[in-house]
């Protein structure tokens, strides 16, 4: 089915748009919240801590919102993480506007709380995509899913701080108008969200196996499995490369807009390679797609490693961002043909788990390792280690095609 059939799929669009537009007020808020502690307190560890809280959701709460995911109504998580998530951010904006004591302590409860449903929602959204749309759809839908990302990001990075920089409580009422629109959208749709199996939907019991069983899916099958590890891997790179971005270009005595086009380019890579993944998905297997993107990624990290030059560094980074979504996209595919309804939210958990923790790792790490190394010798550091990635996805055994693979699903 076409991408122009999709528009038709009144459900879907509904969500989608509903969803946008709530990431778009999140990414908003996740430059105001370090902004606003830094200004408040002055303290740079609190503005640090107010970031810890939005991103640390997403090491805790994967796998329990992989469980909720596959056992409750889908439709209605989404519904009540978008009132969770306007509960703190309506919090945050009157936090703002009159500066109580313990100022940051609250914020960093308010991001903590929006940070933990975005995570509920990204998981639950993805199900929520397989149960409004025909399997011929999902290459499209999944591609709408990824620009959705990239957008929110450019849009709401953006507007965030300009919305800050009129008043500080702005972006918070921007992003509490965001949940408001998405709950309406929600209230809209007129679908059961399917769960999990019967014997699933029985038990309010959680045991060990039932967490076990995304991490024994993922584990089991071969391209899910490696897939995995590299991406945690090529996380860790891709995070110690963007400090050195910053840095380089810090060094170099660029100005901060400069530094702040460089790093938007990735989102704009993001929407080509939204734009390109149905187009991809319909030629390549996930096993090729990711193998191509291991090799692209090396390709692109070479001008970096030559040059601190910002129209290289923004056309590189570009690229990646370009690579990253459209690989993403025929993974995604993949997995929600492959893996069994009952165990899908907790699969994708487990998937987002070892992405984030590698993230979160890279960030950590990458400082540490640019004092350590020096800047040049950090480079190509990082070339090297994506092209020893590159080598071992060449290793990856072959896959049957999207279509293929949603026969075998069958």
């Amino acid at each position: 089915m076409s991408r122009s059939h999709l528009y038709t799929n009144r459900n879907f669009m509904l969500l989608w748009s509903g969803n946008a537009l709530s990431l778009t007020g999140f990414h908003g808020v996740r430059i105001a919240y370090p902004m606003l502690v830094l200004a408040v307190t002055g303290s740079p560890v609190a503005a640090g801590w107010s970031g810890f809280a939005l991103s640390v959701p997403g090491l805790i709460f994967q796998i329990p919102a992989g469980m909720v995911a596959d056992r409750a109504d889908r439709l209605r998580i989404l519904q009540l993480c978008q009132v969770l998530g306007l509960a703190g951010t309506c919090l945050a904006a009157a936090a703002a506007s009159a500066r109580p004591p313990g100022l940051g302590l609250i914020l960093a409860g308010t991001a903590f709380v929006e940070g933990g449903a975005y995570v509920f929602v990204s998981l639950s959204e993805l199900g929520m995509v397989r149960d409004l749309i025909s399997v011929e759809q999902r290459p499209a839908a999944f591609s709408f899913l990824e620009a959705q990302q990239s957008i929110a990001n450019l849009v709401g990075r953006a507007t965030g701080a300009a919305m800050y920089g009129v008043t500080r409580w702005l972006p918070f009422l921007a992003n509490a108008a965001s949940y408001l629109y998405c709950l309406a959208a929600l209230s809209r749709i007129r679908s059961k969200s399917a769960t999990s199996t019967d014997s699933a939907k029985s038990s309010g019991r959680t045991s060990g196996r039932d967490i076990a069983a995304g991490v024994r899916i993922v584990w089991t099958e071969p391209l899910l499995r490696t897939s995995t590890l590299l991406i945690g891997a090529s996380n860790v790179v891709i995070q110690v490369v963007l400090l050195l971005i910053l840095v380089e270009l810090k060094a170099n005595g660029q100005p901060a807009w400069i530094t702040g086009v460089v790093l938007g380019m990735s989102g704009v890579g993001g929407m080509l390679g939204a734009a390109m993944g149905t187009w991809i998905t319909a030629r390549f297997s996930a096993e090729r797609a990711y193998r191509g993107a291991l090799w692209m990624w090396t390709a692109l990290l070479v001008p970096i490693a030559f040059s601190a030059n910002p129209i290289l560094l923004a056309i590189s980074w570009c690229g990646i961002g370009c690579v990253t979504v459209a690989s993403h996209i025929a993974l995604t595919v993949y997995r929600v043909s492959v893996i069994p309804e009952q165990v899908l939210g907790r699969a994708l958990g487990t998937i987002s788990l070892v992405s984030e923790g590698a993230v979160a790792l890279g960030a950590l790490g990458a400082g540490y390792l640019v004092s350590t190394l020096g800047i040049v010798a950090t480079r190509w550091a990082m070339l090297a280690a994506m092209l020893v990635l590159a080598v071992r996805g060449s290793t990856i055994a072959p896959t049957p095609t999207p279509e293929m693979a949603v026969g075998h699903a069958r």
